[in-house]
């Protein structure tokens, strides 16, 4: 089980590496982390929100057992992914996940 230390680390490298694709410098705000019993749920947002309007930046999960990264959609509420991924009606595409692991 990684602390959460370790997963706010990976947080920060996923987030970094989608900032240096996009060009934009990202944040991710400490005050709404979701704490599940299999990991955390981040949100992020341009640092310069009046001058980056993102698109696509939807919550990510961090696996606590493996630092898997699964992002969410953005076309409902991260309460709809949340309950999807908990009763295991919804599964992210394979080709989102990230893997802090082997980058």
């Amino acid at each position: 089980m990684l602390s959460n230390e370790k997963i706010d680390k990976i947080a920060e490298r996923y987030v970094k590496m989608i900032s240096e694709n996009i060009n934009v410098e990202l944040i991710i705000p400490k005050d709404i982390i979701i704490d599940k019993p299999y990991g955390r749920i981040y949100f992020y947002g341009a640092k310069d929100y009046k001058k980056h309007r993102l698109a696509g930046n939807g919550p990510f999960l961090i696996k606590n057992d493996t630092g898997i990264v699964i992002p969410f959609g953005t076309a409902m509420d991260v309460d709809y992914y949340i309950k999807g991924y908990e009763d295991g009606t919804w599964k992210p595409a394979s080709y989102g996940v990230w893997d802090p692991n082997q980058n």
